[in-house]
């Protein structure tokens, strides 16, 4: 029985196989293992939580500051700021007149990954002084939002996402243009719902030739070919567990670089990797 992928996981089985050109099973639930592993090795290194969508909540001790930088990026959108238990909204400009009110503000996201650590900043005030008094609950993650499609005239009435940054991962939601949502269920949708699995969203008939947005979740393609690399790299060291070198009829002498990261992924991670704690 091969292994359940995990929600968590960088990169396919099938991906993967393919980079090593395998074209039997013998070896899938190893490999299936092995991208696991390799996935949370990758997590650990970047020093982040997920790269997926999903709400997050940061903790800080206030301190004075007019700024903290939130753990999580790219930020999707603001849950609640609280000081002190104290609600604090967001800032909000008026025909190009500074309100003196407190509200906060937050760093744009950028459109592309890796993005950036971003700041949430207080305007007319600052996070006061406090032990965990600060809380930000928010959503961050790799997502495509609204992108537009047609409902198809024709059965099976099926749409793939087009995923151009990296593979689709997770549904984030299905609007027609005037922000009205579409309910997910199972499969076999009505009037107003949808279905979708690996990145293919299934529409009812009623909604054929209907203009809608999807949003979801993605796996920056480089990260998942991080994955992929570092994976094949561990696959190729068991033939020579523990080797530095190899000599060749005694003619000449291969030697392997034995790391824990090889040079190659590491260098692609750093953009991604978490270096600061607030």
């Amino acid at each position: 029985m091969n292994k359940m992928p995990s929600p968590f996981d960088f990169a396919s089985l099938g991906d993967l196989k393919g980079c090593l050109d395998i074209a039997g099973d013998d070896d899938d639930v190893f490999l299936g293992h092995l991208i696991s592993q390799i996935s949370r090795a990758i997590l650990a290194y970047i020093n982040r939580s997920s790269i997926l969508p999903m709400p997050f909540e940061d903790v800080f001790d206030g301190g004075g500051e007019r700024s903290v930088t939130l753990r999580e990026w790219p930020v999707l959108g603001i849950i609640a700021c609280r000081i002190n238990d104290v609600l604090i909204p967001s800032f909000v400009q008026n025909a190009g007149i500074w309100s003196e009110s407190v509200g906060y503000i937050i760093d744009p996201a950028g459109s592309w990954p890796p993005g950036g650590m971003q700041r949430l900043s207080l305007r007319n005030g600052r996070f006061v002084c406090g032990i965990q008094n600060v809380m930000i609950s928010y959503t961050a993650g790799y997502q495509i939002t609204d992108e537009n499609v047609t409902g198809p005239k024709s059965a099976p009435f099926c749409v793939a996402a087009a995923a151009p940054l990296g593979d689709w991962r997770s549904d984030c939601g299905v609007s027609y243009i005037d922000g009205t949502q579409l309910t997910r269920v199972a499969s076999n949708p009505l009037g107003g719902q949808y279905s979708v699995a690996d990145g293919t969203y299934t529409f009812s008939q009623a909604d054929a030739g209907v203009e809608m947005q999807i949003s979801y979740g993605y796996m920056p393609a480089e990260l998942a070919a991080c994955c992929m690399d570092w994976a094949a790299e561990r696959y190729t060291y068991r033939s020579r567990i523990g080797q530095q070198s190899k000599s060749l009829g005694g003619q000449e002498t291969i030697a392997f670089i034995v790391k824990d990261i090889p040079d190659f992924v590491r260098s692609a991670l750093v953009p991604y990797r978490r270096i600061v704690t607030p």
